[in-house]
């Protein structure tokens, strides 16, 4: 917290009225002496508060003291009769020294009128000040925890879906991972043909439950309106429609994807088609072929 914040929190108010803990009073004191701009915050705190009471406390009355004065000089002299005093009376119990020291009357009581009520103005003043000030420093406090909370909570929620990717991304590398280490599965590297020599795709066919899938390592993106289809040789030599591949930039993943079921094959390839595929290949558009 900066010198301007500390002087616009309301603690300064708080320790002109005395208002504050032992500690934070002893810590007000060090800023006070370290920062000369928060001395003379204080100071002009003390000093309107001084300012207040004396601006509203009642003003004496020249006039009436005068009109006082003159109605006793006024007044005839009366000469008093000499004072008799009465046979002194013995009590029969002595009151106690402390019971009269209680019927003393108290110093306040014997302050004059006006200074009772002036000091009566000054503790008002000060404890409105108290009240808005500990206000303005609870507020202060009640906006820093509730930025404090939201902060907390953007940061849980940030790191629950952190959390919830991870969890994505582990279950797909667990299931790449069975692919790979399946017995069961075959894997056919189909090479680039003369179209595309460079092209590589691998395909993974388990001979138990018959699921295919394709794991594309090297393929040029399709022109538009044209789709890659995926061809099983079966033992006749007749090429069977295993599936289209799905273009990379439509792929929610980029793992390997999964097409249809083939039950036998000795052979797979992939050609360009027309976009959602053809029912016989185009043997000209062959970019990759493999022997199981």
């Amino acid at each position: 917290m900066n010198v301007d914040q500390y002087i616009s929190s309301g603690i300064l108010e708080l320790y002109a009225a005395n208002a504050l803990p032992p500690e934070e009073m002893r810590e007000v004191a060090e800023m006070v002496e370290k920062h000369a701009r928060v001395k003379e915050e204080l100071d002009a705190i003390l000093e309107g508060l001084k300012n207040y009471a004396a601006v509203y406390a009642p003003e004496r009355s020249e006039a009436l003291y005068d009109s006082i004065i003159e109605k006793i000089n006024a007044s005839p002299v009366q000469i008093a009769p000499p004072e008799v005093k009465p046979a002194p009376v013995i009590p029969l119990h002595k009151e106690p020294q402390a019971e009269k020291e209680n019927k003393r009357v108290p110093d306040y009581q014997r302050q004059s009128g006006s200074g009772r009520y002036m000091l009566m103005i000054a503790a008002s003043v000060i404890l409105l000040m108290v009240s808005i000030a500990a206000n303005i420093y609870l507020y202060d406090k009640y906006v820093d925890t509730q930025d404090k909370l939201v902060a907390m909570e953007n940061e849980k929620n940030a790191m629950a879906n952190n959390a919830n990717a991870n969890k994505v991304k582990f279950e797909q590398t667990e299931s790449q991972l069975k692919l790979f280490t399946d017995p069961h599965n075959k894997m056919v590297m189909m090479k680039g043909m003369p179209i595309s020599p460079g092209s590589e795709v691998m395909v993974m066919w388990n001979t138990s439950n018959k699921e295919v899938y394709v794991d594309v390592h090297r393929l040029p993106p399709p022109p538009e309106g044209m789709q890659y289809q995926l061809w099983a040789i079966d033992t006749d030599g007749k090429p069977v429609d295993a599936g289209m591949l799905t273009p990379f930039k439509d792929r929610k993943d980029q793992g390997p994807e999964h097409l249809k079921k083939i039950g036998n094959a000795v052979a797979f390839a992939i050609t360009l088609e027309k976009r959602g595929g053809s029912p016989t290949p185009s043997i000209d558009k062959m970019y990759v072929k493999g022997e199981v």
